[in-house]
């Protein structure tokens, strides 16, 4: 396995829009949809949640000049019921940078941004990455409903009565 270049970051989404476009490819090539329902829902990311976030690194000196190469995606919901908790899915890292680590930094970076926002559990869902999420200290849990909005407007009980 190759060393992940040590210049990553994690960026949100909706603080560099000039990455809309290849976030909705990077998408796509994973897991179809149209190019306007991704657009939609990327353009959606907030720091209120649910928020994009984009894993990025620096060029290599051999590469073409890329202002931000993208590694990877992951989206970040609010669980309902619980406040200190998340959601995470539509995780992907580039197809021709896998195998190369980019997939746990993406996820210890997920990690990081969510605990510095005041959250302490992160909730998944997978079907075929069991085992990769396993090495990453993930264990089976109950299922959990996520708020796919949030409204600074919107209650605490509003938030409740969806896990009733």
């Amino acid at each position: 396995m190759s060393p992940v270049p040590e210049e990553l970051s994690l960026v949100p989404l909706h603080q560099h829009p000039e990455l809309l476009e290849a976030c909705a490819e990077l998408l796509a090539e994973e897991w179809g949809k149209s190019r306007a329902l991704r657009l939609h829902s990327l353009q959606r990311s907030s720091d209120a949640f649910p928020t994009c976030l984009a894993l990025l690194r620096a060029p290599a000196p051999a590469e073409p000049a890329c202002p931000h190469c993208l590694v990877g995606h992951v989206r970040l919901s609010r669980v309902a019921g619980q406040p200190g908790g998340l959601f995470v899915e539509s995780v992907v890292v580039a197809r021709a940078l896998r195998g190369r680590g980019y997939g746990r930094q993406l996820m210890e970076a997920t990690e990081r941004y969510a605990r510095t926002r005041g959250f302490r559990r992160l909730h998944l869902s997978t079907h075929d990455k069991q085992q990769f999420y396993a090495h990453l200290g993930f264990v089976p849990a109950e299922p959990v409903q996520i708020v796919p909005f949030l409204s600074p407007a919107m209650p605490a009980a509003a938030l409740r009565a969806f896990t009733a």
